[in-house]
């Protein structure tokens, strides 16, 4: 178990993984992958949960924010704008967060937000993603790129546990964004590590297809364009941490707003 705990996160870019002449690609998220147990094979990551019919709406859309540093203090509203954080000041026509500050808060929200969207399995219906996308990044050619990867992946997911879709009522496939770490931030780009937590596999299915917990981190890359952060790419970023690694506080957590009761 220690094996595969370690070995949990993989790339965000599609890979082959051979064992004698079977492929075991799985792509969990944008080349992000998982593949079933068998033997010392890894497991996947990444971000927040994907609703059920059992959900109960929420009066508000959840938001990830930053978390205020120790030293740092509450600003006054200015311009009509929020004094905590990185707070988006609308939602879009598919319900993802944006509106966001000129600012390193701004940036990371922005990211957390993005991520937790694309890995929405609502939102990685084929007939839906690209227009998903094309209303959070840059420019189409970015969305189509973006998308395509992780139609790719979806199905690569869905032939590899045995499943018609990864959207089928018999595989769990839940995320959620725990904490971010800036890679590099400019006025008009930045770049963050987003730490995810993953839980994937069948519910009726065998021991080595069933859903277990993993952890990995995205790198998402957001640029100013006009009047708000814009999703420019979604890469692979480092493995793991396990929460239990020394190494997690690496990261800086999120705060959740409007989740409701």
């Amino acid at each position: 178990m220690q094996g595969l705990m370690d070995n949990v996160a993989r790339r965000l870019i599609i890979i082959i993984v051979a064992t004698g002449a079977v492929s075991v690609v799985t792509g969990v998220m944008i080349g992000r992958y998982a593949i079933p147990d068998k033997g010392a094979s890894p497991d996947t990551a990444s971000v927040a949960p994907a609703p059920t019919s059992e959900a109960k709406p929420t009066t508000a859309t959840p938001t990830l924010i930053p978390t205020p540093g120790p030293t740092s203090a509450p600003s006054e509203v200015v311009d009509g704008q929020s004094q905590v954080p990185g707070l988006p000041m609308r939602v879009n026509e598919f319900k993802i967060p944006v509106g966001y500050p000129h600012n390193e808060p701004g940036a990371v929200s922005a990211c957390a937000n993005y991520v937790a969207a694309y890995s929405d399995a609502s939102n990685r219906e084929p007939a839906r993603i690209r227009e998903v996308f094309k209303s959070i990044t840059t420019e189409d050619s970015v969305a189509e790129r973006v998308s395509q990867r992780l139609v790719e992946a979806n199905n690569g997911t869905a032939k590899n546990f045995g499943v018609s879709s990864v959207n089928s009522p018999n595989f769990v496939l839940q995320y959620r964004v725990l904490g971010y770490k800036v890679v590099e931030s400019k006025s008009d780009e930045a770049k963050i590590y987003i730490w995810l937590n993953a839980n994937a596999g069948v519910t009726d299915g065998t021991p080595e297809t069933k859903p277990r917990d993993f952890w990995g981190t995205d790198l998402c890359t957001v640029q100013w364009r006009g009047s708000d952060w814009k999703l420019f790419d979604a890469n692979d970023g480092p493995d793991g941490p396990d929460p239990a690694e020394q190494r997690s506080e690496e990261f800086r957590r999120f705060l959740l707003i409007g989740a409701g009761a």
